[in-house]
């Protein structure tokens, strides 16, 4: 491009509007010769980062866990039992006197006579039972020892908890274009002479 000196908008927009308005000043001798030139925006394709989703932190809850234990447990504990034992009797057969040997008067019949006749009485016996205690009764104390069971049971092995876990943002690059300069119209002056015919 031919290097000019600009010129103001307004100045020649002075000239054109008195070279439309004065026809008469046409075919005169040529000072300066000026043309209009256009320059178009420019625009140029950035790249920039945008936060598609931010960080943060997120609280996460791992439940508890369980297991499973089993437990010898007591069922009934160890006791006294008194226990009673009846006595231990024997029937025993024994010959005892009922009446002892005596003397009495006892009326007879001697060869058809009616006699008083002195006479012994001999001693009666007679077979008695009784009942001995071979072993009296007793209280004896007897120990049961204790019961024991097996159960099993749920036990927490490790408690719920809640951790703390940091999210990094989402970051995405993104194109876009951007006016550099805006779009301009201005007028040049054309060098040489020759230029102007």
């Amino acid at each position: 491009m031919i290097a000019c000196l600009p010129i103001r908008r307004s100045l020649f927009s002075a000239l054109l509007a008195l070279s439309v308005a004065s026809p008469a000043l046409a075919g005169g001798t040529t000072l300066a010769c000026y043309q209009q030139v256009h320059q178009p925006a420019v625009y140029r394709t950035v790249h920039e980062q945008v936060v598609v989703r931010p960080g943060g932190v997120v609280h996460e809850t791992i439940p508890a866990r369980y297991g499973e234990v089993v437990e010898r447990v007591l069922i009934e504990p160890e006791r006294l039992v008194a226990r009673h034992i009846p006595a231990v009797v024997r029937t025993v057969h024994q010959t005892v006197m009922v009446r002892p040997e005596s003397i009495g008067w006892e009326w007879r019949h001697v060869h058809g006579v009616r006699t008083l006749c002195k006479v012994v009485h001999p001693a009666q016996y007679a077979t008695q039972a009784h009942t001995v205690v071979v072993q009296p009764a007793r209280t004896v104390h007897e120990r049961i020892p204790a019961r024991y069971a097996h159960r099993a049971r749920t036990v927490v092995v490790e408690p719920a908890r809640t951790v703390a876990r940091h999210v990094p943002p989402v970051i995405r690059t993104v194109a876009r274009t951007v006016e550099i300069s805006p779009a301009s119209s201005g007028w040049v002056q054309v060098s040489g002479q020759r230029r102007c015919h």
